[in-house]
């Protein structure tokens, strides 16, 4: 149920529009019966699409009618402060602004073509929360670096793309904005609706549009937060202004005949039901028989994915600068150096759910790949890496201090040991290797954290702390702006508490001081030569000490220059 302050949407009402028009909800939809998946959208956008839309400076006169309550609230699904209308005058209310569902600069910006001023999509909104969220697009936030209380604006993971910045709606309102988002793509479905800001949320095609993580993650919440009849209310009285309508608030659980578990079944207006949840769907499995493939630039090389699964099978290649893959075949070839992820996507069907895979590629100019997986100096990571598998110390750098990964019990304070931080290396010695962290890949792009007393690290509770198990527990690992992330399934991240009386390691949900993970690897024991970024030549061939081939330095620090070590200050 939509919560406003107190009120519930049972004392909700709205003054329905006179020029509200009838809806044969039969003769709406008859031409989409029959049509499945790809076909059933393409059908729903020639009825839904081109709607007679009205210009964006008299949208507020609209909302009077879409979006207030009989005690004249303005309905902000971005908020809960309480704002109110003062009369029908199409007067912005005051802290107010109206927001797209999905950013202008996806489709190009403007607001007098039809998208730009569509009432299924442009709401009103809280104005610092309409900042906030920029042009990110939507998904699970799981660093939160703003929110209102009601949405998050952050980063999160976003399928291939690894850590994003996203915005997240509150639960009383993913629903509502995952079958905006629904609409959109199938409304203009004619429109590119390209994502400048990291290609995470769409696809350059027409169908599914969405990318797999996003449909998927958008199934979930309209099924968490359901169709309700303040929707049914705004959809009608928007039918009366406009003459389309959300096919997804009239047709509950329609988005999985199109990108979810009923694909493979007929649209059947007559006969049509909201999808069950008990259906005979059973898991799919996807698994690649080699994990980590490495490759010559303009080397081919192909495998394809096993899978128990009948659903339709994509390949994708998280950077297809280094490494391109078929999308039909999963054929794989090599461009530049570097790494890539390949990911196959298994649809679901009527038989089987969805599932996907991944391996690694690594693209050398000798066949071998650099970068020992120990030696005697740490290296701060500062991108993501494809492979996390390797030795560490987890560091808080403005304390310089690592996390203690010898002890018996890992949750008490000082549970650190003092390390000395040198561009942005640390030398190994016996404390510190008493102290180092493994990380180990695990399933689902998970890994488990080992301390050396062969405890394992993670978070199981709802509270601060940090378990100390003698079994594996899951972790995403990402990177942002240098900072580590290690952020367990409940949405706490290892973080550093550095007030006096706390000083520690722990996991929490919000807050506290950021880490960076250094990895253990080969740095050399001589004397190296100091050199300033701008003299580093265009044509240098240059490694990290993690084994990565870059194009450009970044950082100060330790790299290997056309085969010599050398210290970038």
């Amino acid at each position: 149920m939509k919560r406003f302050g107190f009120l519930t949407v049972s004392l909700i009402f709205f003054l329905f529009p006179a020029c509200l028009q009838a809806f044969d909800k039969a003769a709406y939809y008859k031409s989409a019966d029959g049509k499945k998946a790809e076909e059933l959208k393409t059908a729903l956008y020639k009825i839904i699409g081109n709607p007679a839309v009205k210009s964006y400076s008299s949208l507020w006169t609209y909302y009077y009618q879409t979006d207030r309550l009989s005690d004249n609230q303005v309905i902000d699904r971005y908020s809960y402060t309480k704002r109110y209308f003062e009369s029908q005058n199409g007067n912005a209310v005051s802290g107010m602004n109206k927001e797209h569902g999905i950013p202008q600069s996806w489709w190009g910006g403007g607001t007098s073509i039809t998208i730009g001023s569509d009432l299924q999509h442009v709401l009103p909104s809280e104005t610092e929360a309409n900042s906030r969220k920029s042009n990110y697009g939507m998904g699970i936030v799981t660093n939160t670096k703003w929110t209102n209380n009601c949405i998050k604006v952050g980063t999160g993971q976003a399928g291939n793309n690894g850590t994003v910045s996203l915005w997240e709606p509150a639960d009383e309102w993913k629903g509502d904005f995952a079958r905006i988002y629904f609409y959109i793509v199938t409304c203009y479905e004619n429109m590119s609706l390209v994502q400048k800001e990291g290609s995470n949320t769409m696809q350059s095609n027409t169908y599914p549009k969405l990318q797999p993580w996003a449909y998927e993650l958008y199934i979930k919440w309209s099924k968490e937060d359901p169709v309700d009849e303040q929707e049914r209310k705004r959809n009608d009285i928007v039918f009366g202004i406009q003459g389309n309508r959300n096919p997804f608030v009239d047709l509950p659980g329609l988005e999985r005949y199109i990108w979810g578990d009923y694909k493979s079944t007929a649209f059947d207006l007559d006969n049509y039901e909201e999808p069950e949840e008990g259906n005979t769907q059973i898991d799919a499995t996807a698994e690649f028989e080699v994990e980590r493939k490495s490759m010559l630039v303009g080397e081919t090389f192909q495998q394809s994915v096993k899978t128990n699964s009948n659903g339709t099978v994509t390949y994708e290649s998280s950077n297809a600068n280094v490494a391109i893959v078929d999308a039909k075949s999963g054929q794989v070839t090599a461009n530049a150096i570097g790494t890539a992820e390949i990911t196959a996507y298994v649809t679901a069907s009527s038989t089987y759910r969805s599932a996907r895979a991944s391996y690694t590629v690594v693209v050398t100019s000798d066949g071998e790949e650099p970068g020992p997986a120990d030696g005697n100096t740490y290296v701060k990571v500062t991108e993501r890496l494809a492979d996390w598998a390797g030795t560490y110390l987890i560091v808080c750098e403005s304390e310089n201090v690592a996390m203690d990964g010898g002890l018996e019990t890992f949750d008490k304070t000082a549970n650190t040991i003092p390390v000395n931080i040198y561009q942005q290396t640390i030398n190994v010695s016996a404390e510190t290797e008493a102290a180092e962290f493994v990380i180990t890949a695990l399933t689902d792009g998970k890994y488990s954290v080992r301390g050396r007393n062969g405890k394992y690290v993670g978070h199981t509770t709802s509270k601060n702390n940090v378990d100390t198990s003698d079994k594996p527990l899951a972790n995403a690992l990402s990177v942002t702006d240098g900072e580590a992330i290690i952020l367990a399934d409940d949405g706490y991240s290892l973080r550093f508490n550095n007030q006096n009386g706390q000083k520690r390691f722990r996991y929490y949900k919000t807050g506290q001081t950021p880490i960076s993970l250094y990895r253990r690897t080969e740095a050399g024991d001589a004397v190296l030569p100091i050199l300033q970024q701008d003299k580093v030549g265009k044509d240098a061939v240059i490694y990290d000490l993690l084994g990565r081939c870059i194009g450009s330095i970044r950082h100060s620090g330790l790299y290997l220059i056309n085969g010599k070590k050398v210290i970038i200050k």
